[in-house]
Formats: structure tokens, sequence, C-alpha cells
């Protein structure tokens, strides 16, 4: 099975390898400033190590992994289904061509932000640094709902009016409704 950048579906970007260095970037220097921030901020706040071990490892494994998988099932439905990449606001030539408002979608209007948002607070729980933990997701979180405010979902209402309009009104920003639904999603419903 190839990779979906190797080969693009009919309609959909073809991600280039400058788009892909800069994407896989994301996941070298994210956690290098997480890590250390985290870090730095632990101390000088006089915060303790915590959860325990080995409850650290079960605890942050679970919720890393719960967002990675999140993030890269959001990631791929939007470009199987919207025909666009997760930078599309940034490059307009990868901008998605479809709303997409199914799977994660129906769920939470920002899937991405929810998954990715969790990681570093997995590597929080973990490294034992309550400041990865709380704090870098919910900077993360602060920063990601300013872009989405200021200029994706303008955009979205542009490009989409009142179908985007319908789906905003029915579906939360980023918590979703029913936590059993999405999960279920997430595990069983193919993209």
């Amino acid at each position: 099975m190839p990779f979906i950048w190797s080969r693009p579906i009919a309609g959909g970007p073809r991600i280039s390898r400058r788009h892909l260095v800069l994407y896989m970037l994301i996941f070298i220097v994210a956690p290098i400033i997480t890590y250390t921030g985290g870090r730095w901020l632990d101390k000088s706040l006089g915060f303790p190590s915590t959860p325990p071990f080995p409850w650290n490892l079960i605890t942050g494994s679970i919720v890393f992994f719960t967002g990675l998988a999140i993030g890269i099932k959001a990631t791929r439905q939007l470009y199987l289904e919207g025909l666009g990449l997760p930078w599309g606001e940034a490059s307009n030539e990868v901008r998605s061509k479809n709303l997409v408002n199914s799977g994660l979608y129906a769920y939470t209007r920002n899937p991405m932000i929810l998954g990715y948002s969790a990681l570093p607070g997995g590597m929080g729980l973990m490294f034992q640094s309550p400041s990865m933990t709380f704090l870098v997701p919910l900077i993360v979180v602060a920063v990601n709902v300013v872009i989405v405010k200021l200029r994706e979902e303008p955009n979205l209402e542009d490009r989409f009016g009142e179908e985007y309009q319908k789906y905003r009104e029915a579906t939360p920003f980023l918590i979703p409704h029913s936590l059993i639904g999405f999960l279920r999603c997430l595990i069983w419903d193919q993209v």
C-alpha cells in the first residue's frame, strides 16, 4: 500500500518533499521544546515529579498514543475526503476542497487540535512532568484556538458558506458531545 504522499488521490494535493519535511520537523522539534520547556518550568515552579512509576508510563502511553491516533486519523480523513492538508490555511495549493463533517469531524470540528494537543500531555505523564502534562497542552490549545478563530473559521465560512455555518452550529469546537461515539469512530470506522 503506497503512502498517501506517493500517489495523490484524484483531485487531492500532492505533498511536496518540502511540505513533508516541515511537517515531520514538527514531530522532532516540538517534542524537544516540550521536554526542555517542561523540565525548566517544573524546576522553576518547584513542581514534584508525578505520577509515580509505573503509572507514569501506563497513563502517559495511553494519552500519547490516543492523541497520536486521533491526529493521524483526522489528518488522513482531511486528505482523503477534504482533498486537503493540515497546513492548508498557510498554503493555498493544499487547502481542502471539500468540507469534512463526517467521521471524527462529526464529533468535533477540530480533531487534529484535540489529538495533537494530547501528545505533550502524554509526554508529560511519561516523564513525570506536571508542566508538560498540563501547561504545555494548554499553550498548544490556546495558540491553535487563536489561529482557528482568527484565520481558519472565517476562511471556511467564505469557502463553504451556509454548509459550514450549519456544521459549526451543530458540532462542538473541540470537546466531543459524545466521547463514546468519538472513541468508537476512532477505533472502528475506516477512513
